[in-house]
C-alpha cells in the first residue's frame, strides 16, 4: 500500500467506512487476498536473509552491540557514563546503540564489550 492509499483508507477509516467482517473466517480470508504480501520465514540471520555478502561479521557485531547495550542499561550507567567508560564520545555512542555500528570492526567492539565487562567487576 502507497501513501497515496494509505490517506485515502485514514480518511475512509475516519468517515466510518471501516471494513466489518461478519466471521474470523472472512477476516482471514481477507488477510489472505490476492494483495496481501507473501511472508517468508527468515533465518536467524536478518542480514544472510537481506542476501549481504558480510552476513555472519554483521550479525557477530550486532550481537556485540546488543551485549554492550544490556551491559550499560544492567549497570544502570547514564549515556555520559557509558561513553567515558567505553572512550567515545556522546554521539559515537547513540550511533552505535542505534544499530550504526558498520564502520567497527569486530574486535573494536569486542574491545568495547571488555571494557563494560571489566567495569562492572
Amino acid at each position: 500500500m502507497g501513501r497515496k492509499e494509505t490517506e485515502e483508507a485514514i480518511e475512509e477509516a475516519r468517515r466510518g467506512g471501516l471494513k466489518r467482517f461478519d466471521s474470523v473466517e472472512a477476516l482471514f480470508a481477507d488477510l489472505n487476498a490476492e494483495d496481501t504480501p507473501e511472508i517468508h520465514e527468515g533465518s536467524t540471520n536478518v542480514y544472510a536473509d537481506l542476501g549481504r555478502p558480510d552476513a555472519d561479521e554483521m550479525q557477530v557485531k550486532a550481537t556485540l552491540v546488543t551485549k554492550i547495550s544490556r551491559a550499560i542499561t544492567a549497570r544502570q550507567l547514564s549515556n555520559e557514563q557509558a561513553a567515558a567508560a567505553l572512550g567515545l564520545t556522546l554521539a559515537e555512542l547513540g550511533e552505535l546503540l542505534a544499530g550504526r555500528f558498520r564502520a567497527h570492526s569486530v574486535d573494536d567492539l569486542e574491545g568495547l564489550a571488555a571494557l563494560l565487562d571489566e567495569a562492572g567487576r
